[in-house]
């Protein structure tokens, strides 16, 4: 690789970490004006209209086979945790949603292991066991408060599920598709409804009457526009250009960059959320380690 093509690499890596890692302080800003579904669905309606913007050519690509599939990647991948993330982050700091992020490659296994009967080593195992720890322990506060802080803790949990799900789909059934059509025919499905779920909301009124209706809309079209339709075509050239083990690394930066932005934002930021993201990413790390199933998995979905 050239000098130029890898301070590309290294400058689109970046932007990936940082676009990602933004996003939770994002839906937070979003909050001040929106409710979660409206911040969801906006979300997805944004990202659906730039994508079928630029990728129109790829809806002749949608036939019998796929629909199925990929209307479980619109759900699971995009539409219920747009909802759930939001939801979370009205009652928890925005960093510690980030860092239960995290999760995805050790759901994404672990359901690979017992839906889809891929084998594992027992050191992915181990990772896989060390990450649900680092979860418990950053939710154990919450435990202590009550049993409403627990639940909205569950959410992101639930949330990185849904994409875990959505992965192994695309691995398992989407094969043939390459990820920007992926993500235009799966936002499909849920595009349109999402739209019309906006415009049946107080969501023109609120832009009419709210003073920060429309900075709360530039947050929120951050996300739907760079966050998702943007960040998937980066993503995509990063592991094309870099290979899929250095383009999945920037999980390990996306919880930095949140809890950055909690410290910034003025989020109560302790030692317990340090070792607990350490050990989920300790955890994703002896998961991603190379020759392992979960790299093998992300070789097949890119």
């Amino acid at each position: 690789m050239s000098k130029n093509a890898t301070l590309t690499a290294w400058a689109v890596f970046v932007g990936l970490a940082i676009t990602w890692g933004s996003s939770f302080i994002l839906m937070k800003f979003g909050l001040q004006s929106f409710t979660s579904s409206q911040i969801g669905m906006l979300r997805i309606s944004l990202a659906f209209l730039f994508t079928a913007v630029i990728g129109y050519k790829h809806f002749s690509k949608l036939n019998r086979k796929n629909a199925f599939p990929l209307l479980v990647v619109g759900l699971l991948g995009n539409g219920i945790p747009y909802i759930l993330f939001p939801l979370a982050i009205r009652h928890l700091d925005s960093s510690l949603v980030g860092i239960l992020n995290s999760l995805v490659p050790l759901f994404t296994l672990l359901i690979g292991v017992f839906w889809f009967g891929i084998r594992i080593k027992w050191l992915s195992m181990l990772g896989i066991m060390l990450g649900l720890a680092g979860a418990i322990w950053l939710l154990v506060p919450d435990m202590e408060v009550g049993m409403n802080n627990l639940t909205y803790g569950i959410y992101p949990i639930i949330a990185t599920v849904c994409y875990a799900v959505s992965i192994n789909t695309i691995n398992s059934k989407l094969k043939d598709l390459g990820s920007f059509a992926i993500t235009l025919l799966s936002l499909m499905f849920i595009g349109i409804p999402a739209i019309i779920y906006v415009l049946s909301t107080d969501f023109l009124q609120i832009m009419q009457s709210d003073p920060g209706a429309w900075r709360s809309l530039g947050y929120v079209s951050i996300l739907g526009v760079v966050g998702t339709s943007v960040a998937v075509i980066l993503f995509n050239y990063l592991i094309k250009t870099s290979g899929s083990l250095f383009a999945a690394s920037v999980t390990y930066i996306v919880p930095v960059i949140a809890l950055i932005w909690g410290v910034v934002d003025g989020e109560d930021v302790g030692v317990t959320h340090v070792f607990g993201m350490a050990a989920i990413l300790l955890g994703v790390y002896l998961v991603n380690r190379k020759g392992s199933p979960a790299e093998r998995i992300r070789k097949n979905t890119a």
